[in-house]
C-alpha cells in the first residue's frame, strides 16, 4: 500500500510553498515521525514529518521547486522504487501445453521502438496555472490588490508563474490599448518647519553631518514603509537629484550610516527646495514617486504619483505620514 506525500497548508491564503530541502532521499526508508523535508513559505521555513511508513519513491519535485498547495510530492511505498520496477509477475511453465499447427504465412511486421526519454521526472521549469488559476504568493497578491494591477496583466506581459512580491515592485505597466495609459496624480500639505530645525541642531550638537535633504529622506523612507507602499522586507531607495546621490534603505540605518550610491533609478525622487524661493517645480522624472519640498514659514510638501503605481487615497495616506514626521522627525529618529 502506498501513501502520497502532498505540499500542505502552512499559513492562511497560502497557494504554495517550496521545497527548502529534502532530508531524505529516494528509496530510503522513512518511519512515522520522521522529518521527510523542510517547506518554505512567505512568513517561515518549517519541517515536514511523516504520518506513515515506508520507502520514499516516485519522488516528483526537487528542492527549490514551488509546488501548489495539495499536490502530490512523492509517495510512501511498501518496496522500494526500484524493486517496484523490476518487478514481473511469475509464470508457471511446469504445465504449459504446447500444441503445434500449421500457421498461415503472414507479411512482415514492422515494429518501431520509441526512444528512451531522457526526462527524469524532476518539475524544473515553470509551473502552469492550476484549474486557470494563477499562482501568486500572498504578498504579491496584497501588492497587487495595493496597487490596483490585475494579475492577468503580468503574465500577459511575460512574467513568469509563480509571482512573488519582487515581481510585483519592479513590473512596469506596459502602455496598451486595454491599459489606461500612465499619468500623474499631485497632493501637497503644509507643515511647520519648527521641528526639522530643532532636530538639526540636536544633530550638529552630536557632531553627525546630515544634510536636510538626507534627513528627510529618512522620513519619506520610514513614511513608505509604515504605509506599506513599499513592504518591510523590500529595499527602499531615495534619490536626491540635486546631490547626485542615492540612499539605501535610509530609514533602516543609523544617521551616520547612510548608504550612499550614484543610482538615478530610485523608487523615490526627493527634492529639497526649502532654503531657497523656489515655490513650484515641475519634472519628468522615471522615479514612481517624486516628493519636492518648498520653503517659507510653512513647508509645502508636494507628492507626484504615478497611478498606475499607487491610488489616489493611497497617496494621501502616504503624504498625510510624512507630513506628521517631519512635524515630529524624533519619533522617528530616537
Amino acid at each position: 500500500m502506498s501513501h502520497d506525500i502532498i505540499m500542505p497548508v502552512l499559513g492562511m491564503n497560502q497557494d504554495t510553498g517550496i521545497i527548502a530541502e529534502w532530508l531524505k532521499q529516494p528509496g530510503e526508508w522513512v518511519a512515522s515521525g520522521d522529518v521527510v523535508m523542510s517547506v518554505e513559505t512567505d512568513k517561515a521555513v518549517q519541517d515536514i514529518e511523516s504520518r506513515y511508513e515506508g520507502y520514499l519513491s516516485h519522488v516528483k519535485y526537487e528542492a527549490g521547486a514551488e509546488v501548489p498547495v495539495g499536490d502530490v510530492i512523492a509517495q510512501l511505498t511498501a518496496q522500494p522504487e526500484s524493486d517496484l520496477d523490476s518487478a514481473s509477475p511469475e509464470v508457471d511453465t511446469s504445465k504449459a501445453v504446447t500444441t503445434e499447427a500449421p500457421v498461415a504465412e503472414k507479411a512482415p511486421v514492422q515494429v518501431t521502438t520509441p526512444q528512451p526519454s531522457h526526462n527524469t521526472g524532476l518539475v524544473k521549469t515553470e509551473l502552469p496555472s492550476v484549474g486557470g488559476k494563477i499562482l501568486a504568493s500572498p504578498k504579491a497578491k496584497s501588492l497587487l490588490r495595493d496597487r490596483g494591477i490585475a494579475i492577468s496583466d503580468l503574465t500577459d506581459d511575460g512574467v513568469q508563474q509563480p509571482i512573488h512580491a519582487a515581481d510585483v515592485m519592479a513590473y512596469e505597466p506596459k502602455i496598451r490599448q486595454k491599459h489606461v495609459a500612465s499619468s500623474m496624480g499631485k497632493v501637497h500639505s503644509v507643515v511647520s518647519p519648527d521641528a526639522i530645525v530643532v532636530t538639526e541642531q540636536w544633530l550638529a550638537s552630536d557632531e553627525l553631518s546630515v544634510s536636510r535633504a538626507e534627513l528627510l529622506a529618512v522620513l519619506v523612507a520610514g513614511a513608505l514603509r509604515y504605509t506599506k507602499v513599499i513592504e518591510s522586507d523590500l529595499d527602499c531607495s531615495v534619490v536626491i537629484p540635486a546631490d547626485d546621490c542615492c540612499l539605501l534603505n535610509p530609514d533602516l540605518v543609523g544617521l551616520g550610516d547612510l548608504q550612499k550610491s550614484q543610482d538615478e533609478n530610485g523608487f523615490v525622487s526627493l527634492w529639497d527646495f526649502t532654503e531657497s524661493s523656489i515655490a513650484g517645480f515641475e519634472l519628468d522624472s522615471d522615479a514612481k514617486l517624486n516628493i519636492s519640498v518648498f520653503g517659507g514659514e510653512q513647508w509645502t510638501v508636494e507628492l507626484r504619483f504615478d497611478t498606475n503605481v499607487i491610488r489616489p487615497k493611497q497617496a494621501i495616506v502616504l503624504l498625510s505620514e510624512i507630513t506628521r514626521r517631519i512635524s515630529q522627525p524624533l519619533r522617528q529618529l530616537l
